[in-house]
């Protein structure tokens, strides 16, 4: 086992090479890292007021960057609204500029060093860090900075290409908890009169994550600690520890849903790979989302605590982003589907493994009817090369609309090579950052063919299939022949169409045919059959994206 330094040092290592291929690149049009600059660790320290609802917070953040030849100067985000009051760069006074929502700080002579770069600031967040009055617990704040609103608080590179470890030295009234990402080290009261007395909390990561993920919690919390499960399945040492997070007036709602927690973890663990972080706790939170998949702190929206609490299909949707999205994080934006996309189809195999394959069925009947009414699947293709605000980076075409092309891609390569590539694939990334072009690499090696014409045409390409599939019995060559006829609404595309054959005695066979990229396709079905069928059933497991018009029976 690796050492958490050792596997950091792999880490940047790993980041370093990725930042030179991607130099080599066009500019994304939604910003990228910052040339010459990884950031290796974070450490924040947040100081709430001793008493009352929080009128000013005071900040410092601490960036410990390695930076390449040639780099004088470090550009942090921040936002505006934020003062910021001085800068140091390894413990001494350093110049900065302050230039809109960014802070350009001035690096000291050097090359291929690493530098700690301090900025101390204060404000009230009016975003990312969400600060409420409550009803009952007097205030709340919540880190809720999904996509790129972390630096409306933080003192960061705001985007996904630059991971880094995080620190968190939380300083808030005795009568608040504080949740955040990591392992907890300290939670330490002062020696201040009661009224006054304020606690130090300390959480770390041995892990690297970005900055949208980044997240603290602070609360008069009732927590419950979930029984120990997934023992043995976590990359740390130790049971994947879990718990919730709720007010104490909903403390009785708990555990509902998450009771199966701990099978979830475990399910997405055999599938994938051991669990990446140090715990798992699921919060009551503010946030503009249901659900928001910060590392090792899952944020719900508070409303969804009520009898029967957030559903399974929510939790496993947002466990299964702490696999893909959190410890595998796309580079650019515009392949975020590799984050949604994959937490998506993974909450539908939470259902196949909980419920069944009619309930799976079922629920991908309902998946691709909501691509198939959103008028977006028509407009953008799922990896929108020409997505310029990140704002809008979230649709069904990066849910429901990639999570039903990895369905696809699962019957088109079949079970072992699927769950082998998504294996070799987070194990190849983890910790790292991934593009579609990565993945692709990995189903083409365990398919053992190429897989391009695939990606392109269901990520590259808007709109979905539109077949209208018929069938009839050649009696001189006992030959059950298929015409598939395409391309109503959408050019013709390359298919894996299943279909239920049964055969005059009631028998069901279930063969799969591939359908070629042409108008009309007129193809022989590669079975045995003595006599002429009873009926032929299209798309019987619901795995084709698009419309399905059959004739009508006679």
């Amino acid at each position: 086992m690796r050492t958490a330094h050792a596997l950091r040092i792999a880490i940047t290592a790993i980041g370093l090479a990725a930042h030179a291929v991607a130099a080599q690149q066009p500019a994304s049009a939604t910003g990228s890292r910052r040339q010459g600059i990884d950031v290796l660790t974070y450490d924040f320290r947040v100081e709430f007021p001793a008493s009352g609802v929080p009128d000013l917070v005071r900040f410092v953040a601490t960036a410990t960057a390695a930076r390449a030849v040639g780099i004088s100067q470090l550009t942090l985000d921040l936002a505006s609204t934020m003062q910021v009051d001085s800068a140091q760069v390894n413990r001494s006074a350093a110049r900065f500029d302050r230039r809109g929502e960014s802070v350009e700080v001035t690096l000291p002579a050097g090359q291929g060093d690493t530098l700690q770069v301090a900025l101390f600031y204060h404000g009230l967040p009016t975003d990312g860090l969400i600060i409420q009055r409550h009803p009952t617990l007097g205030w709340t704040a919540f880190g809720d900075n999904f996509p790129n609103r972390a630096h409306q608080w933080l003192a960061v590179v705001d985007h996904p290409s630059d991971k880094a470890l995080v620190h968190w030295d939380v300083i808030a009234p005795a009568t608040h908890r504080v949740i955040a990402n990591g392992r907890l080290l300290e939670a330490t009261p002062d020696t201040a009169p009661a009224a006054t007395r304020r606690v130090r909390t300390r959480w770390a990561t041995e892990r690297p994550i970005y900055p949208s993920v980044m997240v603290i919690g602070v609360a008069p919390f009732a927590v419950v600690e979930l029984a120990d499960t997934s023992c043995i399945m976590g990359e740390l040492s130790g049971c994947v520890r879990q718990s919730v997070w709720t007010t104490p007036a909903k403390r009785g709602v708990v555990p509902g849903a998450f009771a199966r927690a701990g099978e979830i973890v475990a399910l997405f663990s055999r599938l994938v790979g051991p669990f990446p972080y140090e715990k798992l706790a699921h919060v009551a939170s503010s946030t503009r989302y249901g659900g928001m998949e910060n590392a090792g702190a899952i944020f719900y929206a508070d409303n969804l605590f009520a009898p029967g609490s957030p559903g399974e299909l929510l939790i496993a949707h947002e466990t299964a982003h702490q696999w893909f999205g959190d410890a595998v994080t796309v580079r650019e934006w515009p392949h975020v589907w590799l984050s949604e996309g994959f937490a998506t189809y993974f909450a539908a195999l939470w259902v196949e493994h909980a419920q069944g394959s009619a309930a799976m069925t079922a629920h991908m009947t309902r998946m691709r009817a909501k691509v198939l009414a959103s008028p977006i699947t028509m407009q953008k293709p799922v990896i929108d090369e020409g997505l310029t605000d990140v704002r809008r980076v979230l649709n069904t075409n990066v849910y429901e609309k990639a999570g039903f092309v990895l369905h696809m891609l699962r019957r088109e390569v079949g079970d072992s090579a699927f769950f082998g590539a998504i294996r070799n694939y987070y194990a190849t990334y983890r910790h790292g950052n991934a593009m579609t072009a990565d993945l692709q690499v990995e189903f083409e090696k365990t398919a053992g063919r190429p897989l391009d014409w695939f990606f392109a045409q269901w990520m590259q390409r808007t709109g979905v299939a539109d077949v209208r599939p018929s069938w009839r019995w050649d009696s001189a060559r006992r030959i059950l022949v298929v015409t598939a006829v395409q391309g109503t609404r959408s050019a013709p595309y390359r298919l894996s169409l299943a279909l239920d054959v049964i055969d005059s005695t009631g028998v069901t066979q279930r063969v799969r045919l591939a359908v070629p990229a042409q108008a009309t396709a007129v193809i022989d079905v590669p079975m045995t059959l003595t006599n002429a069928p009873r009926r032929v059933d299209f798309d019987p497991d619901v795995s084709l994206l698009g419309t399905l018009v059959t004739p009508a029976r006679r």
